[in-house]
């Protein structure tokens, strides 16, 4: 099988007016809830140390760091605003591939904002960036079971082919970019809960925009980087790629973004219908906290390899937390970036609230990140057993949202950063992004905000 090469001929053959009107305008729906991200997640723990970071480097000021105040090469624009939008925790997945549509859009609108390129090439660069790493996920689920991080590894192919697709690479070329980008790519599950994990974002992002500038000077790598016996796939599978073949053969049919689902929540994905199914049950009977004696949440064996902070220390691990999820559900109607943050994490409710939701691992449920459903127990003080086995949550497929629908997630993440006719300019412009001029122009839009102040 010609993996590699056939990727490579797909994405460049990948042109708007041939993708599906419902795949374009998700795509701006998924670009508006990752670009409010990116513009307030510099406010996020990593944040600042990815600036300094940055600021340190100095660089061609190509691309805008969004929330520093400064500009910087593109790859380095890309590194710290995919770590911003990363450290939100909102970042919109799709599964069992387990990658990320905040993986791409950093480092996609850093290099159109550099280019001037249209929407509509960020909307191409887009939907062939995710397909390649979607469909190199599924083909490597056992990676994740092995503990890589998926979502940065097959990511930084991801970005390798969207910038790839920008820079206007023929087939040959971007078959280098992603052999040079599977050469960098790496992430480790086991970082959920510390900066590193929020980081490996960021590294996807600069990884792969380097990729593409190096295939496009002349460098190159083996043709058949992912599908050789000892090529990207086997070694991060342990030889147990799962059809390969399937990568081509339904590439497109569906696009893998219609699996993407939108969270409602800033944290593990993981977590999302838990705590829905937590506040649906206090606000359908009326519960406060101590109407509850006990939760018991079974999961499978994949769940806590993630969700591993039972009484989280600081922000990151309380985003990881199911004891601090569930508390959450039953103790806040608004769930938004500040209930995750130490003031909640050390709040007398949630110190009392927290022990009494225990985790309960059913391994004959087997490993997996889907396929499964939590088995919720509530025991009240009452006595009264109540179970609850949430399917899914808002915003995931097949009920995905709209863009209206999504809107509210964008203005939560800028409403206090940005003006308002800057929040409003800035939606139509993500509205409309199919036919917007220059992307350039909508970076400039958001980048208006109060500059990071160095301590």
């Amino acid at each position: 099988m010609r993996i590699t090469e056939g990727i490579a001929e797909r994405v460049a053959a990948t042109r708007i007016e041939n993708l599906p009107k419902e795949a374009v305008d998700y795509s701006a729906t998924l670009a508006m809830s990752a670009l409010g991200a990116m513009v307030s997640g510099h406010r996020c723990t990593g944040g600042a140390e990815a600036i300094r970071y940055v600021r340190r480097q100095g660089g061609e000021p190509q691309a805008t760091v969004l929330g520093a105040g400064l500009r910087t090469s593109v790859e380095l624009a890309g590194f710290a605003n995919g770590t911003f939008a990363h450290a939100t925790e909102y970042e919109d997945d799709s599964f069992p591939e387990a990658v990320s549509s905040y993986t791409l859009f950093p480092p996609i609108f850093a290099l159109a904002e550099h280019l001037h390129s249209p929407g509509s090439r960020v909307i191409e660069a887009f939907v062939a960036g995710y397909e390649a790493q979607a469909r190199i996920g599924l083909a490597c689920r056992e990676a994740r079971r092995i503990g890589y991080m998926v979502l940065s590894l097959a990511g930084s192919i991801g970005v390798a082919v969207a910038a790839a697709k920008l820079l206007g690479l023929d087939a040959k070329q971007t078959a280098d970019a992603i052999s040079i980008a599977a050469s960098q790519g790496g992430g480790i599950g086991y970082q959920t809960g510390t900066a590193a994990h929020i980081v490996e974002m960021g590294f996807s992002a600069r990884n792969g925009i380097a990729a593409a500038f190096m295939a496009k000077e002349g460098m190159n790598g083996q043709s058949d980087v992912l599908e050789a016996p000892r090529g990207l796939m086997n070694m991060i599978t342990g030889g147990k790629v799962q059809a390969p073949e399937k990568i081509l053969s339904e590439w497109g049919k569906p696009y893998r973004i219609f699996e993407v689902g939108i969270k409602s929540y800033p944290c593990c994905y993981h977590l999302q219908r838990m705590i829905e199914s937590a506040q649906d049950l206090t606000r359908e009977r009326r519960l406060g906290a101590d109407d509850i004696a006990k939760v018991e949440v079974e999961v499978n064996a994949f769940f806590p390899t993630v969700v591993q902070h039972p009484e989280p220390r600081n922000e990151i691990e309380a985003q990881f937390s199911l004891p601090h999820a569930v508390a959450l559900g039953v103790l806040e109607a608004h769930i938004g970036p500040a209930s995750f943050s130490r003031e909640r994490i050390e709040d007398e409710r949630f110190r009392r609230f927290r022990p009494k939701v225990k985790t309960i691992v059913r391994e004959e449920w087997g490993w997996t990140p889907t396929g499964w459903d939590p088995r919720i127990t509530y025991t009240l003080a009452s006595g009264e057993v109540i179970v609850r086995e949430p399917k899914t949550a808002k915003g995931q497929p097949p009920a995905l949202y709209s863009f209206d629908e999504c809107a509210p997630k964008y203005h939560g993440c800028v409403d206090d950063l940005l003006t308002p006719d800057r929040v409003a300019s800035s939606i139509e412009m993500l509205r409309h992004l199919a036919t917007l001029p220059d992307a350039a122009a909508l970076v400039a839009e958001v980048a208006a905000i109060t500059p990071y102040k160095q301590s």
